[in-house]
């Protein structure tokens, strides 16, 4: 992993439900994401990405906003299958459970790669495993992804057995070690430390059960939604991780330079350097990043101009629409009849 070059990223389904269980323990919701540098709009938009650290940030000042300890457990438990986007859809499609786990397994290694889960057999036993690398020191975020993820397995496996399933065992890395018991008390069953890795042990003939909930998806539906994710998938480069920034960014306002220089872990001058280096402009950036995503959500004829124009950071549609038609040369009205005269002569 590039420290310098590409920032690794999350896709903001994973803390769709972090304003909602704020509320409910009664802390300020906006002062978290505010304390991060991460737009509170974020949350409710599936498919775009947030920089880790900053994910793992705002667990960490949830926990404290909250003074809840296992708050990734909270958090992941108010989460539904569904609430994590086209990834939710490709799991929750798969035909029966060892399916569903290595998509999840492949769907992690391709889109969150310093996340690491993996599925291991062993006699009867199957053990499902999880791992966050080279992104943190092992402090509290990275505890709080951690118990979230263990949530979110254990969800993936009752969509084949049951609402109240629970493991066999429990496995706990090292970063748990002090917070054991109250975690076995929220989460239930029996747990132990391992040496790094955090993991669900279970029987393994549940491999082979049918998805109770599945949603079966053809070969079409699933190609689609990997190229829906490939499309929001930030590129594995210094200017691809800046547009992924200033996307995210964006649903909050105008992206400040700071802001986005914060979260590639530049000062503003040495931001403003690479982006010199590599032939950019700040503004130009941020007009062609809005422009891109103005066509992507115009493309979607159930989307509104207005809660298009607001996402990209405007007042008004008519701002937006001056925008666009310098952008393009067509108002967003007419970019959009274009686009439905070409789906039915095609």
């Amino acid at each position: 992993m590039k420290s310098f070059g590409s920032t690794p990223f999350v896709y903001a389904s994973l803390i769709a439900s972090v304003p909602d269980v704020l509320s409910d323990h009664g802390g300020k919701v906006d002062r978290p994401f505010s304390d991060v540098g991460v737009p509170i709009e974020l949350a409710s938009q599936p498919e775009l990405t947030l920089p880790i650290r900053d994910y793992l940030k705002l667990l960490a000042s949830s926990a404290r906003e909250t003074g809840d300890e296992h708050f990734g457990v909270s958090m992941a438990e108010r989460m539904k299958i569904e609430d994590l986007g086209p990834f939710g859809r490709l799991i929750s499609g798969a035909p029966t459970l060892r399916r569903a786990i290595e998509t999840t397994n492949a769907l992690v290694h391709k889109f969150s790669p310093p996340m690491r889960c993996w599925l291991e057999l062993e006699g009867d036993t199957a053990r499902w495993s999880y791992q966050l690398n080279g992104v943190c020191d092992g402090g509290e975020g990275h505890r709080l992804d951690c118990e979230a993820s263990l949530v979110l397995f254990r969800t993936v496996i009752r969509l084949a057995t049951s609402s109240g399933w629970q493991p066999s065992e429990i496995l706990l890395g090292q970063t748990t070690r002090r917070n054991l018991r109250s975690f076995q008390s929220r989460f239930g069953g029996s747990a132990r430390y391992a040496e790094t890795a955090y993991a669900l042990v279970f029987p393994r003939d549940l491999l082979d059960l049918p998805m109770i909930y599945a949603q079966p998806l053809g070969e079409l539906q699933r190609q689609a939604l990997l190229t829906r994710l490939n499309t929001t998938r930030p590129e594995d480069s210094f200017v691809g991780s800046v547009r992924a920034v200033i996307r995210s960014q964006l649903c909050g306002g105008y992206p400040e330079i700071s802001a986005v220089a914060r979260a590639t872990e530049m000062s503003v001058r040495t931001f403003q350097r690479r982006l010199a280096e590599a032939g950019l402009v700040f503004s130009d950036l941020v007009a062609e990043v809005r422009r891109d995503l103005a066509q992507e959500m115009l493309a979607d004829p159930w989307k509104k101009q207005l809660d298009i124009s607001l996402s990209l950071g405007y007042s008004d549609a008519a701002n937006f629409s001056r925008a666009f038609k310098q952008w393009t040369g067509v108002t967003p009205r007419e970019f959009r009849r274009s686009l439905a005269y070409s789906t039915t002569t095609a």
